[in-house]
């Protein structure tokens, strides 16, 4: 039988595959999709044959079945699933990466999918086990295999290969895959005994949160579905959340779900190997996962891919995981770092304990010199925090006024108030009344109106390292808005969430108001006179603090992060006590005054002072020129990776 349609026809495949999934003429759309894609496979196969005899290949490549399957699927709807088709050469260095190759001992091992979608892994992994059987019986081909050998094989293949995923057509293409894969030794086969009956792979047609594991795995592989909990049906976030998990908790991703069951289905030193977003890395919403994996198993590599699918949908790595029960085997294991799938590529290692002093994020860019820096201010120096909650200080940090820079409010007449205009519809947030435009108005302003002076307070509109770049007026006392307690705003240090050139950007204000964008840091007391709001202005805009603040919540990426009220509190502030850190930070409150009161705020001028606060800065924080012409360099090599 040379023609795969023929196969599939004449052995009752297809009526068989649908009766198995419980797909009937009433589902018109699946049902005539599969045979009309059957209807076409005589050509696509003969085609794919001709390609592969004509170069000496004997490999399957990717499947033209999938590829119909995308097309049949739309992009949409394979992206509200969550499920997007695999590349092949990821899924090959998967099945490497967790031994699952014709070199290793496989014969006797299963391998699981949980959402196999229409076959990428399990194919391979077909092909894989079925060249490992044959190289056994030393033959080259399936046509010189006797019966039992060959019947042997099949019967390997189902048991040893298992997949699960929720759309029957998926399952349908799937098996049709792995019938053509072992084509010829289906063939072998019925040439010899044909009232063979032809089997069904174990490829379940189920929600795999609702499958009944009844055994556990040497593999775990795959490509598990992206979808956010917002995209999530809500009665479907409810089952999750009632599941015996650990990881379904707050704001989590649907691939971290399959990420923990994988790690369950595992036997005691078996390996998952997985295609996930690179918001595993770092993410706060990821922590729970990253803690999970952490506690259960040995990382033994990340590997950055990036937009490896033909629609970019996000940034992706491949994980690879070995389960470990035992503590100390995973806590001095090596992480292997990879950057691309290379294999002629400097390995970076980290080991995993570090992990845990990261606060389980996945920090994979850092050089062993970043750690020993980090864990050297992070064990010397208290943090912002510890100072705000130490009584002997009276240290606050406050977002501005809940308003957006454009200074838009809007009255709602049933709550008889104003808000801030609502983004998306033009409804009262409170009570869901539809709003007038004709009662929105502007609250800041570039002049005041006249006769209103006493109404408006100077607003910070534009902020730069140790300057305010631009200011406006807006006015106060507008019922509903949140301008927080207006003494927050009197002699502080304002610091942007932006960047400025890749390094912390904070400025000191007498009395100006800013918006929920700029974080405001007053010092109310302080038992050190040396150190005060000139001497922590240095520090925050210094580049050690920068490049503390890039390496512990930045990535991979290389860009520097979001400066958000929590990250600030963490930073490692350094109070002077004896008397040569008290003249270091007088000197630095020297310099700062001095960029402050520059009139022409000239670039070369404010760079000089600087330099000379970087080496105040390093000597209060014990930083030798070795580790700070490394920190230049990071920055550097940022502001480089920028452009």
């Amino acid at each position: 039988m040379n023609d795969f349609r023929d196969f599939l026809n004449e052995m009752g495949i297809i009526p068989n595959l649908m009766n198995h999934y419980g797909i009937t003429l009433k589902d018109n759309e699946v049902h005539d999709f599969i045979y009309n894609l059957v209807e076409n496979l005589s050509l696509t196969e003969s085609n794919e044959n001709h390609r592969r005899l004509k170069s000496g290949k004997q490999n399957f490549n990717l499947d033209a079945i999938a590829k119909s399957y995308e097309k049949i699927v739309p992009h949409s709807q394979r992206k509200t699933m969550g499920e997007f088709y695999t590349p092949i050469q990821i899924v090959d260095y998967i099945l490497k990466s967790v031994g699952y190759t014709n070199q290793q001992d496989i014969e006797n091992k299963n391998l699981i999918d949980l959402s196999c979608g229409s076959g990428s892994f399990l194919v391979r992994a077909v092909e894989i086990l079925g060249e490992k059987l044959r190289k056994q019986l030393k033959v080259r081909d399936y046509s010189e295999l006797v019966l039992n050998q060959a019947i042997n094989i099949i019967d390997r293949i189902k048991n040893n290969i298992i997949g699960i995923d929720v759309n029957p057509i998926a399952c349908v293409l799937c098996q049709f895959n792995i019938y053509f894969t072992i084509f010829d030794l289906f063939n072998n086969i019925l040439e010899k005994k044909n009232d063979y009956k032809i089997p069904v792979f174990n490829i379940f047609n189920e929600d795999t949160l609702q499958f009944n594991f009844r055994s556990k795995y040497d593999f775990v592989v795959g490509n598990p579905p992206y979808l956010f909990i917002r995209a999530i049906p809500q009665d479907y976030r409810n089952f999750i959340e009632k599941l015996p998990l650990e990881t379904n908790k707050g704001q989590y991703d649907y691939y971290q779900i399959f990420i923990e069951l994988g790690i369950k289905t595992l036997k005691k030193g078996g390996k998952m190997g997985y295609i996930v977003p690179d918001s595993l890395l770092a993410l706060s919403n990821r922590k729970l996962l990253r803690k999970y994996i952490y506690n259960h198993t040995k990382i033994k590599e990340i590997c950055v891919v990036g937009s490896g699918f033909r629609d970019p949908v996000v940034s992706n790595i491949i994980l690879v995981l070995k389960k470990e029960v035992i503590e100390e085997q995973r806590l001095n294991n090596k992480i292997m770092i990879k950057k691309a799938l290379k294999t002629d590529q400097r390995e970076n290692f980290l080991l995993q304990k570090n992990i845990g002093e990261w606060d389980y994020k996945f920090l994979i860019h850092l050089t062993q010199n970043d750690i020993e820096i980090l864990k050297h201010l992070n064990s010397s120096f208290t943090s912002l925090k510890d100072l705000i909650l130490d009584s002997q200080f009276d240290i606050s940090i406050n977002r501005g006024v809940e308003l957006g820079k454009k200074g838009e409010v809007v009255y709602c007449d049933t709550c008889n108030r104003y808000f801030p205009l609502p983004k998306g519809n033009f409804i009262c947030v409170k009570c869901g009344t539809t709003l007038n435009s004709n009662d929105v108005e502007k609250i800041i302003v570039d002049s005041i109106p006249k006769g209103l002076e006493n109404a408006y307070q100077p607003f910070i509109y534009s902020i730069n390292r140790y300057f305010i770049n631009e200011y406006r007026y807006i006015k106060v006392n507008v019922g509903g808005i949140n301008y927080k307690d207006l003494s927050n705003y009197n002699n502080r240090i304002a610091v942007r969430q932006l960047n400025q050139e890749n390094l912390i950007c904070a400025a000191y204000e007498k009395n100006a108001l800013s918006s929920q964008s700029i974080y405001n840091i007053k010092i109310n007391q302080s038992p050190i006179a040396e150190f005060n709001h000139f001497y922590l202005l240095g520090l925050l805009n210094s580049r050690l603090l920068s490049f503390y603040f890039l390496k512990t919540f930045g990535s991979y990426k290389l860009l520097f992060p979001r400066i958000l009220i929590e990250k600030l509190k963490i930073l490692p502030i350094k109070v002077p006590s004896t008397k040569k850190e008290k003249e270091l930070s007088d000197l630095i409150k020297d310099k700062v005054n001095q960029i402050l009161n520059l009139k022409n705020r000239n670039e070369t001028q404010v760079l000089k002072l600087q330099n000379k606060i970087d080496l105040h800065v390093n000597n209060l924080y014990q930083i030798n020129e070795d580790d700070y012409h490394h920190i230049l360099n990071s920055l550097d090599n940022l502001v480089k990776n920028k452009y």
